[in-house]
């Protein structure tokens, strides 16, 4: 047993901490993208990033959009094993953000919304120089959270946003994943999920 773990170990060394891979179809659409934006004439450019993480078992999506000088959106997607490395997550996203957007110029308001599909979640209004400019969005579900921040575009009522945010949210609640790091191990060591 003592042997089969440090061959797992070394395997797990020489195999890197990181994985960056295209995220597949279904994993796209948990992302909020340019095409969910399409009615407001939102450029469809864009890039879609996955990145796995088998030391801290996590699963990072991303999508950020490309070539508009008025729109911007930057969408992220963590798949964890545990509900607390989510809310983990959602905590630095949103200290992550709020600190970033201090120099910008950007305000943020927070806006009242209903929304059941989530165990927490924020909607903030961004503006500038009085004028509302766009949204900051985070959430978690179960052990996913997703974090959205957007320009050009923009949700004044919560309400509004709570159903353009809804099928998002529904499809994160139904996606399931597998750990990566057990996942990967299975593969090596040649057990068949």
């Amino acid at each position: 047993m003592f042997r089969m773990l440090l061959v797992f170990l070394a395997m797990l060394a020489i195999g890197g901490c990181f994985d960056s891979t295209p995220p597949l179809a279904e994993e796209r659409r948990l992302l909020l993208s340019a095409a969910d934006f399409a009615a407001y004439q939102a450029p469809a450019a864009g890039r879609y990033e996955k990145l796995v993480s088998y030391a801290a078992r996590s699963i990072d999506l991303s999508f950020e959009s490309a070539g508009s000088d008025w729109f911007y959106l930057y969408s992220g997607v963590s798949l964890y094993p545990r509900a607390s490395d989510a809310l983990m997550t959602s905590y630095a996203e949103t200290f992550g953000a709020s600190f970033g957007l201090r120099d910008s110029g950007l305000v943020e308001q927070e806006l009242e919304f209903e929304l059941e599909l989530a165990s927490r979640a924020s909607l903030k209004l961004l503006t500038e120089d009085g004028e509302p400019v766009g949204n900051l969005f985070y959430a978690t579900v179960g052990n996913k959270s997703l974090f959205a921040i957007f320009t050009g575009v923009y949700f004044e009522r919560g309400e509004d946003f709570s159903a353009f945010i809804a099928p998002k949210l529904t499809a994160l609640r139904a996606h399931r994943h597998a750990d990566p790091l057990l996942s990967w191990a299975g593969s090596k060591l040649g057990f068949a999920e």
